[in-house]
């Protein structure tokens, strides 16, 4: 009897429309160049992204964004190898709330705020891998003279 019921009841649907986005994203991928490396940092955001540079010395991504209108989103992704560690977020020189997801091989930095025109957003961190590129390389060469000369030595 239910299933009978179940079988005669119409079905109402309704069609989902999805809401369009004020601002849609637009996705940047930009390679930054450090020491003998090129790293891809990806960015999306729903605002212009003019520009993004890096400082070494600082480890540091500088974002140069301009945005016409408030409501702004960002999702940035950054290789593990360019910066990571504890990632710091300035806009404009001031700190600002930020969702830090780490993972093995990148971080991503999501980013909303609702100021316009142009803003600076730093993201600092607290490693930069590659400034050990030289280190590793001599340990290398000096590892493998040692397992070619040891065995050669007489022992006594």
């Amino acid at each position: 009897m239910i299933l009978l019921g179940m079988l005669t009841v119409p079905a109402f649907a309704q069609i989902s429309v999805p809401k369009s986005l004020d601002h849609p994203g637009i996705k940047w991928d930009w390679k930054i160049k450090a020491e003998n490396y090129t790293f891809d940092v990806i960015t999306v955001s729903n605002y212009e992204m003019q520009n993004v540079t890096f400082n070494e010395m600082n480890k540091e991504l500088v974002f140069l964004g301009n945005s016409t209108h408030d409501g702004n989103i960002a999702e940035i992704q950054i290789p593990t190898n360019l910066i990571g560690g504890k990632l710091t977020v300035t806009q404009d020189g001031k700190p600002v709330s930020s969702i830090v997801i780490p993972g093995t091989d990148s971080s991503t930095v999501m980013l909303k705020f609702n100021q316009t025109g142009t803003t600076n957003t730093s993201i600092i961190g607290t490693t930069y891998l590659p400034e050990f590129s030289n280190v590793a390389l001599l340990v290398m060469v000096l590892s493998i003279s040692m397992v070619l000369l040891i065995p050669r030595i007489k022992k006594f």
